[in-house]
């Protein structure tokens, strides 16, 4: 047991190495190498016993039934951008929530990001249900539906724009974290499977509308420098 502490507080201190804390990223990809070799030659869980400083951290989900499927859109958006996983809850389960899953800072990004597009979105729907309050409830869905698809595009769009280049990115760190991530899920007994999509209404007039609101929502630029078990609606960026 002492053993195991000691290579879980190696870990850790490895983990630590980052380039935000000072490091190269020579430096950081070869201590993210060896953290991962030790995570599986000890066949190391992430649970407060083995890890209580573990680096990975899962929001409790947010709440977006009043957004429909479209905020999907964004979510995964914001996954690509961060590096983190994501799942929706399953079908016929309520409230519809989002749940982000990865590095502790990296999911306060997401989460951050999340919430200011939700609260975008939000807005803009109680200014256009006001707007169609007198339409046929069929027409009503219709509008909200195109509005909020070219809405959730276009943010999505903005988003994955804010992504540095592969080169700048540094792709083998990349690859390694994204792999310590997938452990972790495994880990927590999480499976992840693909979210089945729908098309969105892109040639009825408020779509266009959508996207223009879009466009007016502010992202943060500095960005750009940047418990459910089972199987559970989601996707890897």
């Amino acid at each position: 047991m002492m053993e195991r502490q000691k290579i879980a507080a190696r870990i850790r201190a490895l983990l630590a190495k980052t380039v935000a804390n000072g490091c190269t990223e020579a430096e950081a990809v070869a201590a993210a190498e060896l953290a991962a070799k030790l995570l599986a030659q000890y066949e190391l869980t992430l649970d407060d016993l083995e890890l209580r400083s573990t680096p990975f951290a899962q929001t409790m989900g947010q709440d977006v039934d009043d957004l429909g499927p479209q905020v999907w859109k964004v979510a995964a958006a914001i996954a690509d951008l961060v590096g983190v996983r994501y799942w929706t809850t399953g079908a016929g389960v309520r409230p519809v929530q989002v749940t982000f899953f990865g590095f502790t800072h990296e999911v306060e990004i997401a989460t951050y990001l999340l919430e200011i597009c939700q609260h975008a979105m939000r807005g803009q729907l109680t200014r256009l249900q006001r707007d169609v309050a007198l339409l046929r409830r069929t027409v009503q869905a219709m509008r909200i539906r195109a509005f909020l698809d070219g809405m959730a595009e276009r943010l999505a769009e903005r988003i994955r724009a804010l992504k540095p280049p592969p080169a700048q990115a540094g792709t083998g760190l990349v690859v390694l974290r994204g792999e310590m991530i997938d452990r972790a899920l495994h880990v927590a007994g999480i499976e992840l499977e693909p979210l089945s999509g729908r098309s969105s209404r892109n040639l009825d007039p408020e779509y266009q509308a959508g996207r223009l609101a879009a466009d007016r929502v502010g992202l943060n630029p500095g960005l750009r420098a940047g418990p459910a078990h089972g199987r559970l609606n989601g996707r890897r960026p």
